[in-house]
């Protein structure tokens, strides 16, 4: 597993214009855990991940679906444009897909967590690097600022296409209860499995395309260091006021992640130099 000295690190120079909603457009190398999710013999990108190991990538089951053969699947890492073909990315077959088993049972989107097992343990440097997985118990305080990241879509008209670069934005944690007082009126109920993030009046969100991305927070201890506290799960349209977006909320499956881990991790996988 990964240590503590080498996870949830990045180089900080500034980004620029807008993109997300209400975000902006990262530098590259600035997120050197996020992943790209590539479906089919094209390549098609589907989803983000966060890369948690040097042979794991963390993102929500509803990307998964049920197309568990590995063989439809590529991992695009240490990039920030997709469509770049970056001198440091680097695109790596899975070997494994490992779907939370409580995925979308009892509750709708409840457990909305998978794994990628990569078929290669990828080696790491200043652009490619893992996020530190949150302590399993201590709970995200509301008003937490987090930062979510992704190439999703500018807002949630039809029309609008994927971003080809990334796109971050930072939103506050909110309170379970008010997050469920504001989506009362559309039956629908924020477990103990999720967690809220947005502002009131909306403006700022995750949307289309995020999907799989993390929510990364820093560390109070080491606010250098950047723990993944949610994988961005699912919404009601994108920054409407009162209608936040909603995470997978990591803390509570890291046991779970690290047990397959442990369950999975072959000590004998070829490490790939870069």
């Amino acid at each position: 597993m990964v240590g503590r000295a080498k996870c949830g690190r990045r180089r900080t120079i500034g980004g620029g214009t807008k993109r997300i909603v209400g975000g902006v457009e990262a530098s590259p190398g600035d997120w050197p855990f996020l992943a790209a999710i590539l479906g089919g013999p094209e390549e098609v990108f589907y989803c983000a991940g966060v890369l948690v190991a040097d042979q794991w990538v963390l993102t929500a089951s509803h990307c998964v679906g049920n197309h568990s053969d590995v063989n439809g699947w590529t991992i695009q890492l240490g990039i920030t444009r997709r469509r770049s073909h970056a001198y440091y990315g680097q695109k790596v077959k899975v070997r494994r897909v490992v779907p939370h088993p409580l995925y979308n049972v009892g509750v709708a989107h409840d457990n909305d967590i998978a794994l990628f097992q990569l078929a290669v343990r990828v080696r790491y440097h200043e652009q490619l690097s893992p996020v530190c997985l949150p302590p399993p118990r201590p709970a995200l305080a509301p008003g937490t600022l987090c930062t979510v990241i992704g190439w999703g879509k500018r807002d949630d008209k039809d029309m609008s296409e994927y971003e080809p670069a990334v796109n971050e934005v930072e939103v506050p944690v909110l309170q379970r209860e008010l997050c469920n007082q504001w989506l009362e009126h559309r039956d629908l109920n924020v477990t103990e499995g999720m967690i809220c993030a947005g502002y009131p009046e909306g403006g700022k969100d995750a949307c289309q395309g995020d999907s799989g991305g993390p929510l990364l927070c820093r560390d109070p201890s080491e606010p250098s260091r950047w723990v993944v506290g949610g994988i961005v799960s699912w919404g009601i349209k994108c920054a409407h006021p009162r209608l936040p977006g909603v995470y997978a909320y990591v803390p509570r499956y890291v046991p779970w992640i690290l047990a397959q881990i442990r369950l999975y991790n072959d000590d004998s996988a070829v490490s790939e130099d870069i």
